[in-house]
């Protein structure tokens, strides 16, 4: 691309002049369009806004309480929590609902004010004209469009009254027109909470700027008087049924109050209540739980002596050692004292054995004392087992006794836990009714206090003032802004759409997507359809505007080569049917008018000019003479009409690309260049076959063809890459198919297009 660039910074263009923003391109081609269509719009909007009159908004702000102020520090009947964030929701939507809308409504009469008079426009005449030529079309609409169908119940459709026709009752007419009204005095109606205040504002549009601030206050002034209504009410319902379910509740406490004395008095009881406050039960668990204690006592002891026993009975009664061993027998008192008097003995008897001989008196006596001591120990213990003996009979009987008395009491503590429940059941049901009925007395008292004190809801921070200026703005401000906004939306549409349009629709779109220059500009020929251009169109009377352009086209290419010479030029287009062939051959024709020119059909897989010309398609052309088939004069026919010397194709070759590689081709070219002032090679398509890129290396310019609205931009983009890679000399653009209506006067076309009336009139050579 570097070496394209050079090569176009070497044509005579000059790079001080600043061309137009594309976008300005676009707004000049549009501009008649986008005018219209701006001042269709306007019309409409000033046609729409004719009949319609200056609104008027007026504000009241309210304060709405959190803390409603009561008279005594008693609860409300009313289930609101003002500290809940719904509270605050819920109260702007009550100053929207219908009730305070249709209260306002009636209150002021604002039926019969002109501003909710609905007037008849050119939308109502014309909407009653369609539907009163079309009864079915009536009927269909209001059957499934109810809203529409309140609208012409509301009058919103003139003519012959509804009631007689459509609706058939007055009443219900009459019914229809006020919700069409209240509908229109809701939109009318704005509430507007203020943030993180309690303040919330109430606006309202009117015609009537007085009306407009009556309205606004009195939305406020009805809201406090529903909310102050309801109050009231709830308190009155409220304070009548605690009066009735008062007289219930007391027949109850009456009724287990008599229950409970009856019962006292049926089972002889007179208190249940003990000096330790515990009761009968309490009572007769102590006795229980005692008997309990001393029959588990009882049988230890029991169980105890029955192990002596059978120690006793094991060992024998007779034998004092083994017996003297058992614990509970050597603990006893007696028996500890008769040992202690054993050990003393037997301790005075081992001193004395020491001393005398086992005759002496003293020893004797010692020995005595002894023996009396182990018989008296003998005989106590005897009696100690004999004793136990005894004493465990005696508690036997002892503990059949406690079991027995343990078994009454748990027989009586069953009786009196069962008295006791159903005592104690008589006395809750007591103290449910009597805390009942008290917590009723105490609610029926407070309500009937406070019934006739209620504070209001919210209260008037600002009242709403009429205003001195209209909210709305003159028809004459919207009419201009419509027409800004109409002019601005239709241009950023355009611009929108160019950019995303894959091809060219003007030469700016050529300078912006390529930044090549264009050469020349060849406008669209009215023709039949699938109808070829005149051969020769170039040459006839109502070709003058076509003609100049191809001169305009001649004149750009010769001030583009400057100093250099470009005697071959191959004119190369993106893809068949572009125009490539048509405009290769007017410019042979205008070149031919001032140089001697040839013109070659190098398009040696689908050639047109043999087709053109009507020359016959076996005469031997360029492949012939390229093989040694044909002389150089054989191929060349002279077109009378124009002074052009043509080298068909000849018969379609099966190798063309390796004929244009060929060595002859170039020599063929050279002995051209010796004979003719300008060599004009039609190319095959750059993106069908690579045959084009080889003419180029012979060329000394390329001109580049473009169909309008057709060539897609990205396959110019790689035609042009590809011609650089083979430092092909693109000189420029040609746009073909132009359609000039209208561009005349638009600054990308100055030099490329020509008036007519300046048309030179072609001369035939």
């Amino acid at each position: 691309m570097d070496k394209l660039e050079q090569s176009l910074n070497k044509s005579s263009v000059n790079k001080d002049i600043v061309l137009p923003s594309p976008h300005w391109h676009v707004i000049q081609r549009y501009k008649w369009r986008i005018l219209l269509l701006s001042v269709f719009v306007s019309l409409c909007a000033a046609l729409y806004l004719s009949k319609e009159q200056p609104l008027y908004r007026a504000s009241a702000t309210l304060l709405i309480e959190a803390n409603q102020a009561q008279a005594v520090s008693f609860d409300s009947v009313q289930g609101l929590d003002s500290n809940r964030k719904e509270y605050y929701l819920t109260q702007f939507e009550i100053l929207k609902s219908g009730s305070i809308a249709e209260t306002v409504f009636d209150r002021l009469n604002l039926q019969q004010q002109p501003s909710f008079q609905k007037r008849e426009s050119w939308r109502d005449i014309a909407v009653a004209y369609i539907l009163d030529a079309s009864p079915l079309l009536k009927s269909f609409i209001m059957n499934i469009d109810s809203e529409f169908a309140e609208n012409i119940g509301a009058g919103y459709i003139s003519g012959v009254p509804q009631s007689a026709t459509d609706i058939g009752n007055q009443e219900l007419e009459s019914q229809q027109v006020k919700i069409s009204r209240l509908r229109q005095f809701s939109k009318s109606l704005t509430v507007t909470p203020i943030r993180k205040t309690q303040l919330v504002k109430l606006s309202f549009e009117s015609e009537d700027p007085a009306l407009a601030a009556m309205i606004a206050n009195a939305v406020g002034e009805a809201y406090i008087a529903q909310d102050l209504e309801i109050k009231s009410s709830i308190n009155k319902n409220a304070a009548h049924w605690l009066t009735k379910r008062l007289e219930g509740l007391r027949q109850s406490l009456d009724k287990s109050e008599t229950l409970l004395q009856a019962y006292r008095k049926d089972e002889n009881i007179i208190d249940l209540q003990d000096r330790g406050g515990r009761g009968l039960t309490g009572l007769v668990s102590n006795e229980l739980e005692q008997t309990s204690y001393q029959l588990v006592e009882a049988k230890n002891e029991v169980n105890q002596l029955r192990s002596i026993v059978r120690a006793i009975n094991e060992f024998g009664v007779k034998n004092l050692e083994r017996l003297e061993s058992i614990p509970e027998i050597t603990s006893h008192p007696v028996i500890q004292s008769i040992k202690s008097l054993k050990v003393k003995a037997k301790l005075k008897v081992s001193e004395l054995s020491q001393i005398y001989g086992s005759k002496h008196p003293d020893l004797i006596a010692a020995k005595s004392e002894l023996y009396t001591v182990n018989k008296h120990l003998t005989t106590q213990i005897s009696k100690l087992v004999r004793g136990l003996e005894r004493e465990l009979k005696t508690k036997k009987s002892n503990v059949s006794a406690l079991e027995r008395q343990y078994s009454n009491i748990q027989n009586q503590f069953q009786d009196v836990i069962g008295k006791d429940n159903e005592y104690q059941k008589l006395v809750r049901d007591v103290e449910s009714n009597r805390k009942l009925y008290n917590t009723f007395l105490e609610r029926s008292k407070e309500t009937a206090l406070t019934s006739d004190f209620n504070a209001a809801v919210a209260r008037f921070t600002d009242r709403a003032k009429a205003p001195n200026k209209p909210v709305t703005l003159s028809t004459k401000i919207v009419v201009i802004i419509v027409f800004i906004l109409t002019v601005l939306l239709h241009i950023t549409y355009l611009l929108i759409k160019e950019y995303f349009t894959d091809n060219f629709n003007s030469v700016g779109d050529i300078e912006t997507k390529l930044g090549l220059p264009v050469l020349g500009v060849l406008p669209k020929v009215a023709r039949k359809r699938n109808q070829d251009l005149d051969l020769h169109y170039f040459f006839n009377d109502d070709g003058r505007q076509f003609s100049e352009s191809v001169r305009t086209l001649r004149t750009s290419f010769l001030l583009a080569q400057g100093l250099r010479v470009n005697q071959v030029i191959g004119i190369i287009s993106s893809q068949p049917n572009e125009g490539k062939s048509t405009t290769a051959t007017n410019i042979a024709f205008s070149l031919a008018q001032i140089e001697k020119t040839v013109l070659i059909d190098a398009d040696m897989r689908k050639p047109s000019l043999a087709k053109n010309f009507r020359i016959p398609k076996d005469k031997p052309g360029l492949a012939q003479v390229i093989t040694g088939n044909a002389n150089l004069s054989d191929c060349i026919t002279v077109d009378p009409a124009s002074g052009v010397h043509v080298m068909t194709c000849g018969p379609t070759p099966k190798n063309a690309q390796e004929l244009l590689s060929s060595k002859r081709f170039k020599q063929l070219l050279e002995s051209l260049r010796q004979s003719y002032d300008r060599i004009v090679i039609d190319t095959p398509p750059i993106q069908a076959v690579s045959d084009s890129l080889i003419i180029s290396l012979h060329t000394d310019a390329i001109i580049y063809v473009i169909k309008s609205e057709a060539t897609r931009v990205r396959l110019v983009q790689n035609g042009i890459r590809r011609l650089a890679k083979v430092d092909a000399n693109l000189v420029g653009i040609v746009m073909n198919h132009v359609n000039t209506d209208g561009v005349a006067d638009s600054e990308y076309y100055y030099g490329y297009y020509s008036d007519n009336d300046y048309a030179e009139k072609p001369t035939k050579s």
